[in-house]
């Protein structure tokens, strides 16, 4: 028995590394294609600008040949306007991608009531085609606007067709177009107005306005999933699926093979382990003496008996190692017990009726060696019956011609200890002994 169990656990702790390898595999593939395959981002920081200085024609009245921006300036005395865009594009990590850009004029003249366009036509200033370029992305141009010739055309179109009720800007506008960035969709990237100068035109004084659409700190693409390490999750799922099978299998096995001594050893470890602190273990018998024996069909029962008569449970176990019993001792005539047995596990285990078990499979002192059961004890126990046969000084039931039977031959065939029994055992030697007379008489 031993040795089967040393080969079941040996087996039980192979399965258990088997399960603990796959499952690790499992585990660490899985977090290593979560970690690769997640979705990532391409971090970037955007920043726009536009400057622009004014150019007069010769006057009388401005010492200076150029004025700064943001001034109000005389639409006859202007000659042409310098504009500088400025255009920044900083990625986090280095990327290869391509990139064109454009300077565009556009001139649009309005109803100044209904505000709908009337005249509208636009040219390209400068035109950059697409570019490969790595790292970050810097545009830096100088553009002369000549502010006259776009103030006449609109002044005759205004006069042409009487349009007193118009208004019309100049607008130069920087358009970027940034794509294949890495092979990512940078649709926030293309063919998108970055900054602009709107210029008044047909008007005697002009106030010049920027604008810089493009201001964006710790803006962010989102890059594609990685197709390349869809291998590792197959492998990860493989892993973990072979883990489940050896935890199905390892179930299995020890449902399998274990036996009811195998569950009767782990029990009593159990009760141990939990109970100790109520449960005092002895050692050799138990005098069961003339106690009335009461079953009870569980341990937790026997917590409560003992909760409520707050006596200790005794514990014995028998020679062979496969019983169990524990007592509560109520009164000196009353015990309570409760077996866990190999053979009623098996009976559990194969679906069959729990057999109960005898009081005399209670290690227990000899009948004869108890100092209860004394001859003068004895004596007085069968002489509390009536009509019962005499018993002379050295044990032995007389009757007339009866056979002589010594009294404690008699009472080891009883199934007990029980006073009852003893009475009865003398009863039935008496019922024997007046059977024998008739047929004698006869």
């Amino acid at each position: 028995m031993e040795k089967r169990e040393n080969l079941r656990k040996k087996e039980i702790r192979n399965i258990i590394g088997m399960i603990m390898i796959t499952l690790l595999i499992g585990i660490m593939t899985m977090v290593f294609f979560i970690t690769k395959n997640k979705e990532r981002y391409l971090k970037y920081n955007e920043n726009a600008m536009v400057d622009y200085n004014v150019n007069l024609k010769e006057n009388d009245f401005y010492k200076e040949n150029t004025l700064a921006k943001d001034n109000g300036y005389v639409s006859s005395l202007i000659d042409n306007i310098n504009a500088i865009f400025n255009y920044n594009l900083d990625f986090s990590v280095p990327v290869s991608y391509k990139y064109s850009y454009q300077i565009v004029a556009d001139v649009n003249v309005v109803d100044d009531i209904e505000q709908n366009s009337i005249y509208h036509y636009s040219e390209d200033l400068i035109k950059k085609d697409l570019k490969t370029a790595k790292y970050n992305l810097q545009i830096k141009e100088n553009v002369i606007i000549d502010y006259q010739k776009y103030n006449e055309v609109i002044s005759r179109f205004k006069e042409v067709y009487e349009l007193k009720n118009a208004e019309a800007n100049l607008n130069i506008d920087l358009y970027v177009n940034v794509q294949d960035i890495d092979r990512i969709n940078t649709g926030k990237f293309q063919t998108k107005k970055v900054s602009s100068i709107t210029i008044p035109l047909t008007q005697k004084t002009v106030s010049i306005s920027t604008a810089n659409n493009a201001s964006n700190t710790n803006g962010k693409i989102s890059m594609p999933r990685s197709k390349k390490y869809n291998w590792v999750l197959t492998i990860a799922l493989i892993y973990l699926i072979l883990s489940v099978i050896y935890i199905m299998y390892l179930y299995i096995y020890i449902t399998k093979t274990r036996t009811a001594q195998m569950i009767y050893t782990k029990e009593i470890k159990s009760i141990l382990n939990n109970y100790n602190n109520y449960i005092q273990k002895i050692n050799g018998t138990y005098d069961i003496g003339t106690s009335q024996v009461i079953k009870i069909e569980s341990f937790s029962d026997m917590l409560e008996i003992r909760d409520t008569l707050k006596q200790p449970i005794l514990m014995l176990e028998n020679t062979e190692k496969d019983g169990t019993f524990f007592i509560i001792p109520a009164t000196n005539s009353i015990i309570y017990t409760y077996a866990l047995r190999v053979v009623d596990i098996k009976a559990k285990m194969d679906g069959k009726e729990v057999p109960t078990y005898d009081i005399l499979e209670i290690p227990h002192n000899e009948f004869k060696k108890q100092k209860k059961y004394t001859d003068k004890y004895i004596k007085d126990q069968i002489t509390m019956t009536t009509a019962l046969p005499a018993v002379d000084d050295k044990n032995v039931i007389k009757g007339n011609k009866d056979k002589e039977k010594d009294l404690y031959d008699q009472l080891e065939m009883t199934r007990s200890f029980d006073i009852r029994e003893i009475r009865k055992a003398a009863k039935e030697t008496k019922n024997s002994v007046k059977h024998k007379k008739r047929k004698n008489k006869k």
